[in-house]
């Protein structure tokens, strides 16, 4: 027999053991706009304010809205707006039901509604999971990208926007200017809420240079760090789910139990208190970001392109692989780690080691293929200014200048090493798959690389980094990954 699918109404027949909201729904007011609504916010920055939702704060419900995907909208509203998280850990399995949302917008079908949310005075907090290809930017620059075609459209036609900066303009166009306002941006960006400020400011200048003035001098961007791994949704992931509640769930979300949000404390105007569900506020993110952007995300990548060359179909699987596990401890470890400030007091050989447990987990079905997407805009954020950094100072770091050649290699092949065709997903490859392909040896193709702007920036590489890149990539060519992962510095 089928399960009933998740609703108010069927919540009494969850299973026993599953946490259910507690409070009374209808009196929550919604009090942030989220825009990107995906797995990870909804595992993330959702159960923080589930929390506070929890302890008799009603002020924070959440109004939803996806810029891109019509799904999960469909799918909460069928839901009444519920959906549930798993935890998993070994043998260890709790789930929760999570009822923070007051509402789910696809944009481009409700951009009237996502614009009023926006612009309601009782909201004074907007929080951003867009991913980093979604803010139009140019990546090697971190400037906004006028060629953008989505850009090119806002600025066209502004009050009927369809990119993150765009929709995000139009709405505080339309808010009171004596309704404070907070942004919060949550994705994987270096100093991610000035980055944000920046970019939104170069995008208003454009066309109202008042509303640009009062970006940069009412609104609060405060940086944030954000950490949970939250593998995209299966058919194998919703079918466990459904049985561990006893209810069909069509967005429910399997996850480990670890996650962690260190938030810097620049606020306009009220605040959830997040600190009050486990989240750091903090006057300097910077160190944490850096942190995990460089010892999670950076290696994560490197997991991603090699496993996606040895045939490792998940992160667990890659860490099975006794040749990758050595390999990634080290790129963490002697590489990434030497590039970080470390806040005091932190510990983080402990938090590298409990990375590695992580990456580890069997139970978490997190697919290399969905890390690897959009490399052309994660390594210029994750491994490129540890190198820049490393090699002004005359620093070697053999690990991280092979998990670079890989992908390279990836790009330029679309093929593992037992000759399987693999799925590039992301939008800048192409250009750069071109020019790698055009290429006759391999220093030429790093060379063809290293002068591809957007990725790798206008500042010279230094010629003896292009020459060990090629060894690295012939080294790839001629006997695969195994003898890349082998030695440091392959002949």
């Amino acid at each position: 027999m089928t399960a009933p699918l998740l609703c108010e109404r069927s919540l009494t027949k969850a299973a026993t053991a599953v946490r259910q909201p507690t409070y009374d729904r209808q009196r929550v007011r919604p009090g942030i706009v989220h825009l990107g609504l995906g797995a990870f916010h909804r595992a993330h920055q959702a159960l923080y304010t589930e929390t506070l939702l929890e302890r008799g704060d009603t002020r924070w419900g959440i109004v939803g809205v996806s810029l891109r995907e019509r799904r999960v909208p469909l799918a909460l509203a069928a839901q009444d707006h519920l959906y549930s998280v798993t935890e998993r850990s070994g043998e260890t399995t709790a789930s929760r039901v999570v009822g923070a949302l007051r509402g789910a917008l696809y944009a481009p079908e409700a951009m009237d509604r996502v614009l009023g949310a926006i612009a309601d005075p009782g909201v004074a907090i907007v929080s951003l999971t867009v991913t980093e290809k979604g803010y139009s930017i140019a990546p090697a620059g971190a400037e906004l990208d006028a060629g953008d075609p989505g850009i090119r459209h806002d600025l066209m036609t502004p009050d009927a926007p369809r990119t993150t900066l765009g929709v995000l303009a139009a709405g505080i166009r339309s808010r009171s200017t004596s309704a404070p306002l907070t942004v919060v941006c949550c994705d994987n960006m270096q100093a991610n809420g000035d980055t944000l400020r920046k970019l939104l400011i170069q995008y208003a200048e454009q066309f109202d240079p008042a509303l640009a003035r009062r970006i940069g001098e009412t609104i609060a961007f405060p940086n944030t760090m954000v950490d949970r791994i939250v593998p995209a949704a299966t058919p194998a992931s919703l079918d466990a789910a459904a049985t561990q509640l006893g209810l069909r769930d069509e967005a429910a979300i399997v996850c480990e139990p670890f996650t962690q949000w260190v938030i810097e404390d620049r606020f306009s105007g009220p605040r959830p208190a997040w600190e009050d569900a486990g989240a750091l506020l903090t006057r300097d993110v910077h160190p944490y970001e850096a942190m995990k952007l460089r010892l999670l995300n950076g290696t994560h990548s490197a997991i991603a392109y090699m496993g996606q060359l040895r045939g490792r179909e998940t992160v667990s699987d890659a860490m099975a692989d006794p040749a990758m596990a050595a390999f990634v401890r080290a790129l963490m470890t002697e590489d990434l780690l030497a590039t970080v400030t470390v806040p005091p007091g932190f510990d983080v050989h402990s938090y590298c080691q409990d990375l590695l447990a992580r990456f580890a987990n069997p139970t978490l079905a997190h697919r290399t293929s969905q890390i690897a997407t959009d490399g052309t805009q994660k390594v210029p954020v994750r491994w490129l200014p540890a190198l820049r950094e490393s090699l002004a100072r005359g620093i070697e770091r053999p690990h991280l200048e092979r998990a670079l050649a890989a992908w390279l290699h990836y790009l330029a092949t679309e093929r593992s090493d037992a000759g399987t065709s693999l799925v590039v997903s992301d939008p800048g490859a192409p250009a750069l798959a071109a020019k790698l392909r055009g290429a006759s040896t391999a220093l030429d193709t790093v060379q063809a690389a290293l002068s591809h702007t957007s990725v790798f920036g206008a500042t010279p590489w230094p010629q003896a980094f292009a020459e060990r890149l090629a060894r690295h990539l012939q080294s790839l060519r001629r006997h695969g990954t195994n003898a890349l992962l082998a030695c440091p510095a392959p002949a």
